[in-house]
């Protein structure tokens, strides 16, 4: 190998194996998850940590977002959407780290390729707060399916519900 192309597999060797920590693709996947998917949009999403072992986003509330309006708390259905969003965020967060592709846009198209087969909620208290923090932790990440459980607290910490969900991988080797 020249010196030219050593460098170049090694520039290439580092983008796939830091492409979670790169700049452009957590930029890029902020633009995606937060302007680009209207519900997300809707839901005023923000991306708040990229680690792959326990992503989180947040959201603020807001009163488009109630479902007891007498009681100021969250629809329960924003609280399903919010929690399999994040399974999903967690999903292209995994796959990046482990199979990791050449390049930042190879990389997002990633998203397109899976849908969720199966969502629980476990509705815990009611959705009081200002803020709320969603999280989630890939269980299993197979070759057609992935396991995923979420939780989701208030400023305080408290817990409001938890979630499992799986998601179909499609196309993947």
């Amino acid at each position: 190998m020249s010196p030219q192309q050593v460098i170049k597999a090694g520039v290439k060797t580092i983008m796939t194996q830091n492409i979670v920590g790169n700049p452009e693709f957590q930029r890029l996947l902020k633009h995606v998850m937060e302007e680009k998917i209207p519900f997300c949009h809707l839901l005023g999403v923000k991306l708040l940590s990229f680690d792959p072992g326990r992503p989180q986003l947040g959201f603020d509330m807001h009163e488009q977002l109630l479902g007891n309006f007498s009681q100021g708390m969250l629809h329960g259905g924003v609280i399903a959407s919010v929690l399999d969003s994040v399974a999903g965020f967690a999903i292209l967060l995994k796959m990046a780290q482990q199979s990791p592709k050449d390049d930042v846009m190879s990389q997002l198209k990633e998203f397109s390729n899976m849908s969720t087969i199966d969502l629980r909620i476990d509705y815990l208290q009611p959705g009081r707060g200002a803020t709320f923090t969603a999280s989630a932790e890939v269980t299993r990440l197979g070759k057609r399916v992935a396991n995923v459980l979420m939780d989701l607290r208030n400023e305080q910490g408290e817990r409001i519900a938890t979630g499992a969900a799986a998601f179909m991988l499609h196309g993947r080797a």
